[in-house]
């Protein structure tokens, strides 16, 4: 493949490394207020500043954003230093076709989208685009998905790739030899991608795969005793995840963590508003307290829940609002949700 993204570690060789270098930071609340568990709001430039040198200090060098995350892209173009080697993958607009607009009207957005991200995060090459939609992938006859290959032929897209929404969109970006980079959800809570044998299939085939919500859009922090109605089928496999990480004196945080670090080339996305949450995390990454073993186990026993419980698109009794940030569309947002 001629526009493979073009990285340092070689991340198709089988290897569950803890090699911090396979993180990339999410910034979703860093333009916006975003997560369930988020009790801080976004991050002053101080705090953004202090995130981003301890990232870079560890050997992180990838940033996850969008054009629907607010001002993340301007945050991320006025805090970086592309001299230092950061990676940036972002999003087209969510909003650049629809049902109903013109092929005239949809290419001009996907331009305005493009320059928008290019001027705020002060770059000319996008290094990374993702379609936020995949549903985008064949709008227009193929006209929007061909405006982007002819941007990445002329140097101004460095890879192109798609934000999958459920595991039927993952399998068929994974199977589209023209998809070079896919950004999926999967965690202990959401097993479907796991179970289905997506991972391994995705290393085959040379993808580079992202994956985001290992926590689960931040419900892997609450108190299970504090869900909805309609998150019930949740309390079973949180308390099996909770009593496992109190049996080997880890936070349940750490497992999973693990999981996203026992997947074989993977790249998890971690979203942090704060630094001491990084520093956390990065010391659960390092740490050796949880094995592929533990892991495994637990794999063993946790069940394979249905859409409705790990699809927040399909949430519902929780505050709604259109979560673009979350790559859902009409979802239970759950950004706003008391704690």
């Amino acid at each position: 493949m001629d526009h493979v993204v073009a990285m340092d570690l070689s991340t198709w060789q089988g290897m569950r490394s803890r090699d911090p270098r396979r993180l990339t930071l999410g910034s979703a609340q860093w333009g916006m207020p975003y997560g369930i568990a988020n009790q801080h709001g976004e991050p002053d430039e101080g705090e953004l500043g202090a995130i981003l040198e301890r990232a870079r200090r560890a050997g992180i060098a990838s940033i996850d954003t969008a054009r629907a995350y607010g001002e993340s892209e301007a945050r991320i173009g006025q805090a970086i230093d592309p001299a230092e080697g950061w990676r940036v993958i972002t999003k087209l607009g969510p909003d650049v076709h629809r049902e109903g607009l013109d092929i005239i009207e949809t290419l001009g957005r996907v331009t305005a989208s493009l320059e928008a991200s290019r001027n705020a995060l002060q770059l000319d090459t996008l290094q990374t685009v993702l379609l936020h939609r995949f549903a985008h992938r064949h709008a227009c006859g193929g006209r929007l998905w061909r405006m982007l290959l002819a941007e990445r032929d002329a140097g101004r897209i460095g890879a192109l790739g798609v934000s999958a929404a459920t595991p039927e969109e993952a399998w068929a970006a994974l199977e589209d030899p023209d998809i070079e980079v896919l950004q999926v959800a999967s965690s202990l809570l959401d097993l479907r991608l796991y179970r289905q044998g997506f991972f391994p299939r995705a290393r085959e085939l040379g993808r580079t795969i992202y994956v985001r919500s290992l926590f689960l859009q931040g419900v892997a922090h609450l108190d299970p005793a504090t869900l909805p109605t309609s998150l019930q089928a949740l309390i079973e496999p949180m308390g099996i995840i909770s009593a496992c990480a109190a049996r080997i004196g880890v936070p349940s945080r750490a497992l999973y963590l693990a999981f996203g670090r026992e997947i074989p080339g993977a790249h998890p996305v971690l979203g942090c508003e704060k630094d001491a949450q990084l520093a956390d995390l990065l010391a659960d990454w390092a740490s050796e307290a949880v094995d592929a073993a533990t892991i495994s186990q637990l794999l063993d026993v946790l069940p394979t829940l249905e859409a409705e419980a790990v699809d927040p698109s399909k949430w519902t009794g929780i505050s709604a609002q259109d979560d673009a940030a979350g790559n859902q569309t009409k979802t239970a947002s759950i950004a706003t949700m008391p704690i």
